[in-house]
C-alpha cells in the first residue's frame, strides 16, 4: 500500500529535493501538484501523469484538499504564506509535512500549535499528523556523533558553526536565495532564520543524545550586516546556557571566507565533532575515532522516507514533531531579540 500525497507549493526545492525524496520513497505516490500559476505547477515532474492546480486553473487548493485519494501534502511555501495552507489542509483531513520553520515566529506558531491541539487532534476519526521537515535532523554523520554523545559523561561546553560566502557565484545555494521573497523578507533575520533555523536545529538534536536532555534555557547575541546579498541579517554572534549550566556558542556568518561548518560537543571524559559528512570522537583513554560518511545532499531523501514511513506505520517521527520545530524557531527569535538589544539576555519558553 501507498499513499497518494501532493505537493503544495512548486518552487525550486520542490523540484530539486522533494520530488527526487517522493519518488525514492516506497511508501508514497505523487498524485497532484497545487500552485499558483499553472505554469508554475505544470513545471514538477512534466513528463508524469499527475493532476495539475492552480488559481488560474479550473480547478484550484480547493478541488486538491476534496480528493479521497490523496491522504497527505507536503508544504513548501515561503515561511509567510504557509501557516495559512497548514490550516487548510488538516482541516481537509490531510496529513501535512511542512517546510521548516514551523511559522514566521513564536506567536504565529504557538496560535497554530494551539489550534491544532484543540481542533484537530481531538476529532474522533483518525485526526491528520502534522509533521515539520527538518531534514538536518537527518544527516547520518549527526545520527552517529548523537550516539555517542553519552561516552562524553556531562556535557560542559558545545559550539556550531557555520560559515559561507554569500555572494553570487559563490554560495552553492545562491538560486534559492535570489528569490524576490527571501532579497526582501518579509520574516524576522532573513536568512538567519531561513538557514539558521536548521542548524540550531541540529545543535539540539545532537545535545538530545547525552542522556538528560539539555534544554536550552538562556541566550545572549549579537547580529550584524556586512554584506548587501542577504538581508537584514547576515552574522550572528551567540551564547547559550542549558537546564544543567553547560555553555554553549552558536555563530553563523554569511559574509565569509571561512567555509567549515560543524557541531562539536566538549563532555568530561572528551569531545564529538560532527560535519555533514563525518565524525569525530575523542573520549580519554580510547583510541580516537574518525568516520567519513557519503552525504545524501541536504539528507531530504531521508527526511521523507521516514515521514512516509510514519505515515504507514502511524508512529510519528520524534525529529518531525512541531514542538521541536517551535523551539528551534524560538532559538532564532531570541537570538534576533538579543541582538535588537545590545546583547541582553532571554530566557526560553517552548524548549523541549
Amino acid at each position: 500500500m501507498t499513499i497518494g500525497i501532493a505537493f503544495i507549493g512548486a518552487g525550486l526545492f520542490v523540484k530539486d529535493y522533494h520530488l527526487p525524496g517522493v519518488q525514492a520513497s516506497p511508501d508514497l505516490e505523487l498524485k497532484a501538484v497545487y500552485s499558483r500559476s499553472l505554469k508554475s505547477a505544470s513545471s514538477i515532474a512534466p513528463e508524469q501523469q499527475i493532476d495539475r492546480y492552480a488559481d488560474d486553473a479550473p480547478q484550484g487548493l480547493d478541488q486538491l484538499l476534496a480528493r479521497d485519494d490523496i491522504q497527505a501534502v507536503i508544504i513548501a511555501l515561503p515561511i509567510t504564506n504557509q501557516a495559512a495552507y497548514v490550516r487548510a489542509a488538516l482541516s481537509a483531513g490531510k496529513h501535512v509535512l511542512s517546510e521548516k520553520p514551523i511559522a514566521k515566529d513564536r506567536a504565529e506558531a504557538t496560535a497554530l500549535l494551539d489550534w491544532y491541539r484543540s481542533t484537530i487532534l481531538p476529532r474522533r476519526t483518525a485526526a491528520p499528523t502534522w509533521s515539520v521537515a527538518e531534514n538536518y535532523r537527518y544527516f547520518d554523520s549527526l545520527r552517529r556523533g548523537r550516539a555517542q554523545l553519552a561516552r562524553l559523561g556531562r556535557i560542559r561546553q558545545f559550539r556550531t558553526q557555520v560559515y559561507f560566502d554569500c555572494r553570487p557565484g559563490k554560495f552553492v545555494f545562491w538560486p534559492f536565495f535570489a528569490l524576490a521573497w527571501r532579497q526582501q523578507p518579509e520574516h524576522q533575520g532573513g536568512a538567519v532564520l531561513d538557514i539558521g533555523v536548521h542548524h540550531v536545529a541540529a545543535m539540539r538534536y545532537l545535545l538530545g543524545g547525552s542522556g538528560p536532555r539539555e534544554r536550552i534555557t538562556q541566550v545572549s547575541a549579537f547580529v550584524g550586516s556586512f554584506a548587501d546579498a542577504l538581508p537584514p541579517v547576515d552574522t550572528v554572534d551567540a551564547v547559550l546556557r542549558t537546564e544543567s549550566g553547560a555553555q554553549g556558542t552558536f555563530q553563523l556568518s554569511g559574509c565569509s571566507s571561512l567555509e567549515e561548518s560543524g557541531w562539536t560537543v566538549v563532555g568530561e571524559k572528551g569531545h564529538v565533532r560532527v560535519t555533514d559528512d563525518g565524525v569525530a570522537v575523542h573520549v580519554e583513554g580510547e583510541q580516537d575515532e574518525r568516520q567519513t560518511l557519503p552525504v545524501d545532499t541536504l539528507a531530504v531523501g531521508n527526511e521523507i522516507r521516514a515521514w512516509g514511513g510514519a505515515l504507514i506505520s502511524g508512529e510519528m517521527k520524534a525529529e518531525q514533531r512541531p514542538e521541536e520545530a517551535l523551539a528551534d524557531l524560538e532559538v532564532i527569535e531570541l537570538i534576533l531579540t538579543s541582538g535588537k538589544e545590545n546583547g541582553a539576555p532571554q530566557v526560553t519558553q517552548y524548549q523541549c
